[in-house]
């Protein structure tokens, strides 16, 4: 085995993404694109966030891009900034956000159900704060009556649906005692009850764990479709006074403890937590931080948890060139140059940060000086908190957010991910986890599988990466199939062929068809079949390829027929519905009512109204260039022509 991942290592060297060892520097462009929010300096003697605070990504807006919040300003007010174009806009002031003395950490997920992402906020000593969304980067205090103001001294938070109910649930990590007022203070779990409020269902679950509490993650860690949890822990070496790191797997619903034996539970000062596939063989593994330290069992290095797909995990640091002997704090696996293998980014304190690139065989390849995005360490006490990732500009690579101490925050832009090509997935949630927190999408791309995860406040140290997953793909055209499973015993979805270099959106079965998301399959999404059918899949309206094969035909017309909820018949009785016949060639509907024209009534009559007046020629002109409504002579387009028939229909 040894011998054969030498062999590997040497053989990627010639055929890896950066075989000439080179890579393209990041560039850092914080201020020159609108993100202006000092980081307090290290350490605060008016606040107990000295243990760092968190920044990340969200798109609050739903426009598709995503916006940014940053927490650790010395006055504790919270920064949330628009995306606009790759650009961003300063909305904290109007974000009714207040100010949170002891802000911390925080995670994002759409916990009511209704479409806006909310934010959860920890804090160190002033309680825990949620705020729902309520629209253009809006938000509302909601903590009291959702009955989740924990006072203990929190960290690190996560979201995930951990009893399959469809809501999602709260997990926080506290850190017993580090502040007044705080010890004894267990973590929570808190229960969705889907009505706005929560129950804490801590001891029921058995994760009322009192210790350091650093790094929480919901995740699913057997590829059973349930998210089950790990938690990372301080001064883990010297129990039994401390914890080490401890794992629950979730058995339909309720949490058990699994950490004696697993291999997860190691021992240390664990602060930040990496969660995601690093070795490609289809479970999530685990990286996690330490203090350059020689106490043991880990002596000081930042360990790399391998996950065997039998709940068992095998520290293989060393083996990858990732165990760095450094005091750090945050870690993030992401893809930064786009060969579908996760890189790893790692947060130090008072040296630059490391970014190792991954070619798939270990060791991996420390690439930091190369790439140029260390963080800002020209004084003696940068320490590196945080670090998230985003595509914030849209050309499919994703770019790094830092929040350090003692400067402005910074945006440090990819350009190594230029180089190959990508594929972006926006899955779309099924029932009130609109965000879909816990789908996973197992893809397989010129024969090699990879897979991805919607984590919500997990992956890193306190922050938020992107919800839209990124996947890089190297040179493939074609994504050549994917697997889409969404969380808590979800439907899964498979999809062939997809074009890469695109963002799509992933709808579960309910949503097929359902083009303006009413709940309903009927007359009002017919044009949009109509626009993409007989081509090739188009961006915007993935719904409507209901076998996912990325052509919308014949194929998925029939099963839009098979959901429609209105009359389905054969009106000319030869045989093919009128439905299936209008979806192939709407000519045949001119008036749009969903009947052929030639089974009674004028065409140009396109309200059905019974007349052919001045209501149908507003119809016609309405959609002028179209297609569908108002093609009265079938020529696939509204013109002159059809004009000129309406016109004859209604002067007789």
């Amino acid at each position: 085995m040894t011998d054969w991942r030498k062999l590997g290592a040497i053989a990627a060297i010639g055929g890896c993404s950066l075989a000439n060892g080179q890579v393209a520097p990041f560039t850092e462009e914080a201020a020159a694109r609108g993100l202006i929010y000092p980081v307090m300096n290290y350490p605060s003697a008016t606040a107990y966030g000295y243990l760092g605070w968190g920044c990340g990504f969200a798109d609050f807006d739903g426009d598709g891009d995503p916006d940014v919040i940053i927490l650790g300003k010395s006055t504790g007010a919270v920064g949330i900034f628009e995306n606009i174009g790759g650009t961003f806009v300063d909305r904290s002031a109007s974000s009714g956000i207040p100010i949170l003395p002891e802000n911390s950490g925080f995670a994002v997920a759409d916990y009511d159900g209704d479409g806006v992402l909310d934010i959860n906020f920890t804090q160190l000593a002033a309680g825990n704060k949620l705020f729902r969304g309520v629209g253009n980067l809006a938000f509302t205090d909601v903590t009291a009556t959702a009955g989740v103001g924990d006072t203990g001294a929190g960290k690190g938070c996560t979201w995930g649906d951990f009893d399959g109910d469809g809501w999602v649930d709260l997990f926080i990590a506290n850190y017993d005692g580090i502040v007044p007022n705080t010890a004894g203070k267990t973590d929570r779990l808190y229960r969705n009850n889907g009505d706005g409020t929560f129950a804490d269902v801590s001891v029921a679950q058995t994760v009322n764990s009192i210790g350091y509490g650093f790094s929480p993650a919901f995740t699913d860690i057997d590829n059973d479709g349930d998210c089950d949890l790990y938690l990372v822990q301080d001064r883990g070496h010297l129990p039994p006074f401390f914890q080490g790191n401890r794992l629950w797997r979730n058995d339909d619903g309720q949490m058990v403890e699994i950490s004696e034996g697993s291999g997860a539970d190691v021992h240390l000062f664990s602060m930040g937590l990496a969660v995601g596939d690093f070795d490609g063989n289809g479970f999530t593994d685990f990286y996690t931080t330490n203090i350059a330290a020689s106490n043991p069992p880990i002596f000081g290095i930042n360990p790399l948890l391998l996950n065997q797909g039998d709940n068992t995990f095998v520290e293989s640091a060393v083996e990858w060139g990732v165990s760095e002997y450094i005091t750090s704090w945050g870690c993030i696996f992401f893809d930064f140059d786009n060969n579908g293998w996760l890189d790893l980014y790692v947060n130090n304190q008072n040296v630059g940060n490391k970014l190792f690139a991954n070619s798939g065989t270990p060791p991996c390849t420390d690439v930091s000086a190369q790439a140029a995005a260390g963080g800002t360490t020209g004084f003696s006490n940068f320490w590196s908190f945080c670090s998230a990732v985003a595509d914030i500009d849209g050309d499919g690579d994703l770019d790094l957010l830092l929040n350090n101490t003692g400067g402005n925050v910074q945006l440090f832009i990819n350009h190594e991910g230029e180089e190959r090509r990508w594929v972006k997935y926006r899955v779309v949630g099924e029932g009130p986890n609109t965000a879909a927190i816990g789908a996973t999408i197992n893809s397989q791309v010129a024969g090699e599988w990879k897979l991805r995860e919607v984590l919500s406040g997990a992956n890193g140290y306190l922050g938020q990466n992107e919800l839209t997953v990124h996947l890089g793909v190297d040179q493939a055209l074609t994504v050549d199939e994917a697997i889409v499973r969404w969380p808590g015993g979800g439907p899964t979805r498979t999809l062939t062929n997809l074009p890469t270099n695109a963002t799509w959106a992933i709808y579960p079965p309910s949503r097929l068809g359902d083009f303006n998301g009413d709940g309903s399959v009927d007359l009002v999404d017919l044009p949009a079949l109509h626009v993409c059918y007989g081509g090739p899949l188009l961006p915007g309206y993935e719904m409507m390829d209901f076998d996912g094969n990325s052509v919308v035909d014949v194929d998925d017309a029939v099963l839009f027929a098979a959901g429609y909820q209105g009359p389905v018949e054969d009106c000319d009785n030869n045989g093919v519905t009128d439905l299936i016949q209008i979806i192939q060639n709407p000519g045949l509907d001119a008036d749009g009512d969903g009947v052929l024209d030639d089974c009674g009534g004028d065409p140009a009559d396109l309200n059905g109204d019974g007349t052919v007046d001045g209501a149908d020629l507003g119809i016609l002109l309405g959609n002028w260039g179209g297609k569908g409504i108002g093609d009265l002579d079938g020529n696939g387009m509204v013109d002159g022509a059809d004009l000129g028939l309406l016109l004859a229909a209604w002067f007789g």
